[in-house]
């Protein structure tokens, strides 16, 4: 019987090609789609999952009074909680450290030179105690007893002593160039750290012990990040709580030895390891790209969404063919063929369907991940085993089976022999119609909340890029000295002579040294003016040609002067505002002083600027002139000469800058590129949605292509008869297509809610955000009606221009 079924639901599938190719279609899009966010999801929530005692792992961050979130610490703080704070397995301090250059001597007196080395940390041995590594030669125990010592991962081994075993390699020497020059002996290697995992350093130096000033405390350093593991009976708040009375206890210190009053700007929280790589609001420079929770949750919503309309889309082609397998249907009653029968061959025709489909599917998303590249996290690949895949696909086959293949099987068992005998063909299935309205109308409400979406999100992007800024940032070039060649004698101020050859280059209208005005992060200090108070606030340092350049405007004052040293300060409005000023010009000439630093006179006043994102309110600002702190050039090319010409100025560029520094570390950008990239996720999201869309549509289309195919063949008398009465061809079109603008209308009806909280909720995260208008409800609406008229309007058309003589030829 297993085999006749097999064989029948071949037979047919064959004989309905479009039909079969539409629905498989239709399905390998959903379970693709599937598939794609389940192996993204899967990788996402892989980071540190399996590490030993993960329930008790926490990392130490700092949170400011201006609810900014931090992932490094006090460098001291490691110390005091060791010497003070009960309950704790491990204390493990993890400083990134800056390396110029790394050099090797391997065999043969061959030299090899790995220049800027990353992942390189300075720990002691309680990081290889929390974390399970495999040594592959060297003591744990003793490894990191020396400050000379440094262990090695077997990756960066490789490279450095490429063909040595491992215990070979154990008692090599590598001279480290950087802010000192360093010579250290190898003294362990270990495995690479084989799981998604926010500890990703590669080269592991002795954590050098030492006794931190007292003002220490007070600093925060984002390389400077320290983890805690807990004993199992450790009450966390408790912990967390002896803490923070510690670092209060040296911040009060620290104000009485230099007798003054000090506000403590910052508390420290725990965030458990497993939230690390979820923890978005917590600003990390050195590791691993953090993912947004509710952007994965919603990945998985709209995987569900996808499979649940390709279901739809199955059920209503599978009902639209139902009429044409009338004689069918009628046969294998009369031969005696039960309800249980009828259902079981219609299901193995779905389960076939699925099967080919997930096949398919398969296919797609191998397809998808090389597409995708750019928005698919690093790690997450296609494959994840034979078995895995297996697992998957038969349960969605049963899914999609059960989902989409029982209601058109049960409808079908329904049908009484009698009417089909008589009638040759159906033209009343209960319930049938009203249901596939209902789908139809689910369909189309999930699509629309898909186009409103990704019309904000479009809305808000082109806002945030196009917005005003408070500058320039048009045809602006940035090009940063390596910071390796600013601590090198031999290079030693060269940009302040590289900076006037360049402004002499044609091409280039002008040059100035300073940090960018808008960029991920920033550099902030508590400042002090004697009537307010002291305030945290963000430093900038800039050349006399920085304003000029940006074409920021001054609201009062002057410039500033270029100096070795800050000699004196411009602040922004939103600054002169807190301090208590009533107007700008208040504001000159008033002392003004950053935490521990000498007075110097506040000499003008920019107008605001965007100095980090729009996720975050323009706040107080400090520009002032350091010669050590410029080191980026930001060159203003000619914008009447964009193309060819532009290229021409940059290679002159290039070849000024090849006179002053190595060839090789000319690295530029264009501004306008670098403020995208501050938006990547959301760029990222609104091509998922844009690709979620399309999908969504297409598969819906699908759907509505069955109904019209159904509703033609149901209605072929009736257009008949009002051709026959003097009905136009597009009276009927209009009439028949009424229909399908009413389900649009009500599914716009249900969606428009949903999709306004949503993206709501979403623009809440914009400190500066477009307002949701009413005709990206209607454009929404407006689309999708066009979208399936012009899906529809072919069987519509079709059977509004057939003869009337044929359809009512046997009455």
């Amino acid at each position: 019987m297993i085999k006749n079924y097999f064989k029948t639901t071949l037979r047919h599938l064959w004989r309905n090609r479009l039909f079969t190719a539409l629905n498989m279609l239709g399905l390998a899009i959903g379970i693709s789609a599937c598939w794609m966010i389940y192996r993204i999801v899967d990788h996402e929530f892989s980071y540190d999952a399996k590490l030993p005692n993960k329930e008790n792992i926490y990392q130490v961050i700092s949170a400011f009074s201006s609810d900014d979130k931090m992932g490094g610490v006090g460098a001291p703080l490691y110390q005091g909680i060791r010497a003070e704070i009960p309950g704790l397995e491990q204390v493990v301090p993890v400083f990134y450290q800056w390396v110029n250059s790394a050099e090797i001597k391997r065999d043969g007196n061959e030299i090899f030179v790995k220049e800027d080395p990353q992942k390189v940390i300075a720990t002691d041995v309680s990081y290889f105690n929390m974390l399970p590594y495999t040594w592959l030669a060297g003591d744990k125990a003793t490894a990191l007893n020396a400050p000379g010592n440094v262990v090695l991962t077997q990756s960066r081994a490789k490279e450095y002593f490429p063909g040595a075993n491992p215990e070979h390699i154990v008692g090599q020497t590598i001279q480290y160039y950087g802010r000192d020059t360093v010579r250290r002996t190898v003294t362990g290697v270990v495995a690479d750290y084989d799981m998604p995992s926010e500890f990703t350093a590669q080269e592991f130096f002795a954590l050098r012990e030492q006794t931190y000033e007292m003002y220490m405390w007070t600093n925060t350093n984002g390389s400077d990040k320290l983890f805690l593991q807990l004993k199992p009976e450790t009450d966390v708040e408790a912990t967390l709580q002896l803490i923070n009375e510690l670092d209060a206890r040296h911040w009060k210190a620290f104000a009485e030895e230099r007798g003054s009053e000090l506000q403590r700007g910052k508390t420290y929280e725990l965030l458990p390891v497993n939230d690390i790589h979820f923890a978005t609001g917590v600003s990390d420079y050195f590791g691993v790209p953090k993912t947004s929770k509710p952007v994965l949750y919603g990945l998985v919503g709209i995987g569900a969404f996808l499979l649940i309309l390709a279901c739809i889309n199955y059920i209503n082609m599978s009902v639209a063919q139902i009429p044409v397998r009338a004689k069918e249907i009628g046969v294998r009653k009369t031969l005696g063929g039960g309800r249980s029968h009828l259902i079981a061959q219609f299901l193995s025709e779905t389960a076939v369907t699925a099967f080919i489909a997930s096949i398919l599917a398969f296919a797609f998303s191998r397809l998808g991940f090389v597409v995708l590249d750019d928005i698919i996290p690093a790690g997450a690949t296609p494959y994840g085993g034979v078995l895995l895949f297996f697992v998957f696909t038969l349960g969605v086959v049963l899914f999609i089976t059960v989902c989409a293949g029982l209601y058109p099987s049960w409808l079908i068992a329904r049908v009484k022999t009698v009417v089909v005998l008589k009638n040759s063909k159906l033209s009343a299935l209960p319930g049938r119609f009203s249901l596939q309205k209902v789908l139809i109308v689910f369909q189309f409400f999930i699509a629309l909340v898909f186009i409103t979406c990704t019309i904000i999100v479009g809305a808000q992007l082109r806002h945030t890029l196009k917005a005003d800024m408070g500058f320039n940032k048009d045809a602006i070039v940035l090009v940063s000295v390596p910071w390796k060649y600013l601590s090198d004698p031999r290079y030693r101020d060269k940009q302040f002579t590289l900076l006037g050859e360049l402004r002499n280059i044609p091409g280039v209208e002008n040059a100035a040294l300073g940090t960018i005005p808008l960029a991920p992060g920033g550099s902030f200090a508590p400042f002090q003016y004697d009537a307010a108070g002291e305030h945290m606030v963000e430093r900038k340092w800039i050349d006399s040609a920085y304003l000029g350049l940006y074409g920021m405007e001054l609201l009062a004052g002057r410039n500033i002067r270029q100096t070795d040293t800050v000699s004196e300060y411009i602040i922004n409005e939103s600054a002169a505002r807190l301090f208590g000023f009533a107007t700008p010009q208040d504001a000159i000439g008033q002392p003004f002083a950053q935490r521990g630093n000498s007075q110097h006179a506040i000499v003008g006043v920019v107008k605001d600027f965007h100095t980090l994102d729009f996720y975050t309110p323009i706040g107080p600002l400090a520009l002032m002139s350091e010669k050590s702190q410029l080191y980026t050039f930001n060159i203003k090319l000619n914008g009447r000469s964009p193309g060819q010409q532009w290229q021409a100025t940059l290679n002159a560029v290039a070849e000024q800058w090849s006179s002053f520094y190595p060839a090789h570390s000319f690295q530029y950008r264009f501004y306008d590129e670098a403020l995208q990239a501050l938006y990547q996720q959301e760029r990222q999201i609104a091509k998922l949605i844009n690709l979620a869309t399309a999908i969504a549509i297409f598969v819906s289309c699908l759907g509505l292509f069955g109904l019209a195919t159904l509703t033609a063949f149901q209605r072929t008398k009736e257009i008949g008869i009002r051709k026959v009465l003097g009905a136009s061809v597009a009276s009927i079109v209009r009439l028949f297509s009424l229909d399908y603008v009413k389900l649009i209308a009500i599914a716009l009806v249900i969606a428009s809610p949903l999709a306004w909280w949503a993206m709501s909720e979403w623009l809440e995260d914009f400190a500066y955000r477009i307002d949701i208008a009413w005709w990206m409800f209607a454009l929404a609406g407006l689309s999708a009606i066009v979208i399936a008229l012009l899906t529809v309007s072919w069987q519509v058309i079709r059977a509004a221009v057939a003869n009337p003589v044929d359809a009512l030829r046997d009455e």
